[in-house]
């Protein structure tokens, strides 16, 4: 009995470092991970959520793409799961500013100064109410 226990108790140690974490991503940057164990496969969840590029067998690069969350995971050459996160992508609002007039909007990007980034986008206009 004393054995088990040991021996569950042994597993729950060495699997706890590949339980999920969260990681926040930016829209339209990257984050860096360096993994523990050289990884054979990489995936992600919904490739338009995140992205994931392997720069070699220990470190990958997770790129926000679109808006939500998805998850990312890696797997040794035993199949084994050595890394396994939530990827959360936000807005990259720093420096964006955002003017309406009338029925458009005008994004700039402002660091330091303001740039227009796209120009008069038309808001969806209403649909009619049967």
């Amino acid at each position: 009995m004393r054995r088990l226990l040991l021996a569950l108790a042994s597993t729950a140690l060495l699997a706890a470092p590949a339980a999920a974490q969260t990681l926040s991503v930016r829209a339209d940057q990257a984050v860096r991970i360096a993994l523990s164990a050289p990884a054979k496969d990489v995936a992600v969840g919904n490739p338009e959520i995140a992205d994931v590029m392997v720069l070699d067998e220990r470190n990958i690069l997770v790129l926000g793409k679109g808006f939500g969350t998805t998850n990312v995971i890696a797997l040794d050459r035993s199949g084994r799961l050595i890394l396994d996160r939530v990827v959360v992508v936000s807005a990259a609002d720093a420096g964006q500013v955002t003017v309406y007039k009338g029925a458009s909007a005008s994004r700039y990007a402002c660091a330091p100064r303001c740039e227009v980034t796209d120009k008069g986008d038309p808001a969806p206009a209403a649909k009619p109410v049967p």
